[in-house]
């Protein structure tokens, strides 16, 4: 647990020094490669990425991903659900490599990166936002992360005890974006970092498992 939380403290820190902070225009921590490439430069949301592509029509079935469906970044298995009985929000039809970001209470940053090979389709709630890169979707799954494109969602969310952004104000958030490659090796360090703290989560995961069959066993 202890390695858990310092991993996460690891990751914080590198995204704070690898991303440009507000008004800044080159990170404070940069790889030597790209250290004499010039400022980053702003652009909005919807230069960076297609939100909510549009879809000629639902497959008959679907596994549907709801706001209940993802806890800390992993889904919670769910099965699979016929059109006719699918609820009227279930419009997101997902590719891989997608991006989904929770709309409502945007600071819980409970978002999730598509990346799974099924025959099955997956679709996600209106509750989200669809992000589809168009350069690196592991980038943008690292930067809409970062406190300040968080900060910059929340002025623009509406209401008290659930705040929410609405599509058209999503799009309007600018940020500062580097080169494809800087792109893919940012998001390449990262996604490491997020690999390793979901395998010491899920040993925790599975040491809490074994302990709880140990204290059934050893006890009357």
């Amino acid at each position: 647990s202890q390695k858990l939380d310092l991993l996460k403290h690891h990751k914080k820190g590198l995204m704070q020094n690898l991303f440009p902070q507000e008004g800044e225009k080159v990170p404070k921590l940069r790889f030597k490669e790209f250290e004499k490439d010039g400022e980053w430069i702003e652009k909005r949301l919807d230069e960076i990425c297609d939100i909510n592509p549009s879809i000629k029509q639902l497959p008959s079935e679907f596994i549907y991903i709801d706001l209940e469906s993802v806890d800390n970044g992993i889904l919670t298995p769910k099965s699979k659900i016929t059109l006719d009985l699918a609820p009227s929000r279930a419009q997101r039809l997902l590719k891989k490599e997608d991006v989904i970001y929770q709309m409502v209470r945007p600071y819980q940053m409970n978002n999730y990166f598509f990346e799974i090979d099924s025959d099955i389709e997956y679709v996600a709630s209106t509750g989200y936002a669809q992000l589809r890169a168009f350069v690196s979707s592991k980038f943008l799954f690292q930067l809409i992360h970062t406190q300040n494109f968080v900060d910059k969602v929340l002025t623009k969310c509406t209401g008290s005890n659930y705040p929410a952004i609405n599509s058209s104000d999503l799009k309007s958030i600018k940020s500062q974006i580097p080169t494809e490659k800087e792109q893919q090796k940012i998001a390449e360090t990262l996604s490491s970092l997020d690999n390793l703290i979901k395998e010491q989560s899920n040993k925790i995961e599975q040491l809490k498992s074994h302990k709880k069959g140990l204290m059934q066993g050893l006890f009357p």
